[in-house]
């Protein structure tokens, strides 16, 4: 069994930053765990004290539930795989391959045989005789991950494994990814910046910022249900749009409106309520469509937009528009979002600037107005205090 445990893990550094702050996390036997959150969070700080690279300043960490604190990397019976692969150039693929199980001694039949094993899962059996220097970087990376196979480790942790390959080669290794860690069943940890991976690859999320902690959850119940703004605005592609808004009875007062409060809604926000008038409210790109494509039997709220530009990704279109708004936005997640993604990836009402995501079929077009449909079930309300969900179905961080 690996399950591994962080239980009040702090990273605390000479200088007294802390990189990670009381950090408590299972990650289940056999689970593909994936660690996202923007640069500087303490996600790669926490794979490493997984791997022993990093020495643990208190709390422990357990690994098949023996504290491992102190435990010498080599004896923790885990495998790594790094953005920049590692490999030795002077080696062919076979070699690099089996290099970590000809260290230990073992028999050259046995090595032959686990090597063998892992080219042909990762269909590396016709470059097994190749250098690195002769291998495109997709194939670079399966032959990391081969070597890491091979060793049989009670967990995989992969630090950004994809981020140096370009995007098409992205997407093929995401699916490698997924069916070798599907096919070995291994205690997978995963650190990525991409939310793209965080949300195809793992079975669970854990959305850190700040060394803290966010949520954890399934990829699905981070995108309907985030916990706060900075989960909101870092899960979902498009980003979320975020604007001022105000609640008065069973209405919300937006800048393109008032929108009507379905009866969903408006019990949350009865139960979540904390007297505040003034709220953010967070939309998603494809909770809006062109109001001729509006889906017939659901609720919804149409308003007319000016289009500022529209993007044509074949199947849909990014509809970009402007509105007005005497109200600006303060809050930290906010920013932080900003300075990560960049201010126009994470609309937000101190911009005046939003995203539709509308069907394809659409004749949206720059420079026109188009009435745009709103589906209202789909609305988000957040605390501009502390940036916390008014509208969340639970609110547990998901540690369990």
């Amino acid at each position: 069994m690996a399950e591994i445990e962080f239980d009040d893990v702090v990273k605390r550094y000479p200088d007294g930053f802390e990189a990670v702050k009381h950090m408590s996390l299972e990650i289940r036997d056999a689970e593909f765990m994936i660690l996202v959150g923007p640069s500087g969070c303490g996600k790669s700080t926490a794979l490493r004290m997984i791997a022993g690279l990093e020495d643990i300043s208190s709390g422990d960490l357990k690994i098949g539930g023996e504290v491992v604190n102190d435990l010498a990397p080599k004896d923790r019976d885990i495998a790594m795989v790094f953005q920049n692969y590692a490999l030795y150039p002077h080696m062919t693929v076979r070699d690099n391959m089996g290099f970590a199980l000809k260290l230990r001694k073992a028999p050259q039949e046995e090595i032959k045989r686990r090597v063998d094993e892992a080219a042909k899962t990762l269909e590396l059996e016709q470059h097994l005789e190749r250098k690195p220097a002769n291998l495109s970087g997709g194939q670079r990376q399966r032959v990391a991950m081969g070597r890491a196979i091979v060793r049989e480790p009670k967990a995989f942790l992969m630090d950004e494994p994809l981020s140096n390959l370009d995007a098409k080669l992205r997407v093929e290794m995401r699916a490698v990814v997924s069916r070798l860690q599907q096919r070995l069943e291994t205690t997978t940890v995963y650190v990525t910046h991409d939310q793209t991976e965080a949300m195809t690859l793992g079975d669970r999320v854990a959305v850190m910022r700040a060394g803290i902690l966010q949520q954890v959850d399934s990829p699905r119940q981070l995108y309907d249900d985030p916990r706060n703004i900075f989960v909101a605005g870092f899960i979902g592609s498009p980003a979320m749009n975020f604007f001022a808004g105000a609640i008065e009875g069973s209405t919300i007062h937006t800048p393109m409106g008032a929108v009507p409060l379905v009866d969903e809604l408006r019990r949350s926000l009865e139960e979540h309520s904390t007297g505040r008038k003034d709220v953010i409210i967070g939309v998603r790109p494809e909770d809006f469509e062109d109001a001729k494509f509006a889906p017939e039997g659901h609720e919804g709220w149409e308003f007319e937009a000016p289009i500022e530009l529209t993007e044509s990704m074949g199947a849909e279109i990014y509809a970009h528009f402007d509105f007005d708004s005497d109200q600006q936005l303060e809050s930290e997640e906010l920013r932080e979002l900003q300075e990560d993604a960049g201010t126009s990836d994470v609309p937000s009402s101190s911009s005046g600037h939003a995203v539709a995501r509308v069907d394809a079929g659409s004749g949206v077009r720059a420079g026109e107005r188009t009435r745009l449909w709103l589906d209202t079930s789909k609305i988000h309300v957040f605390d501009p205090s502390d940036g916390h969900s008014m509208t969340r179905a639970s609110d547990n961080v998901g540690v369990a």
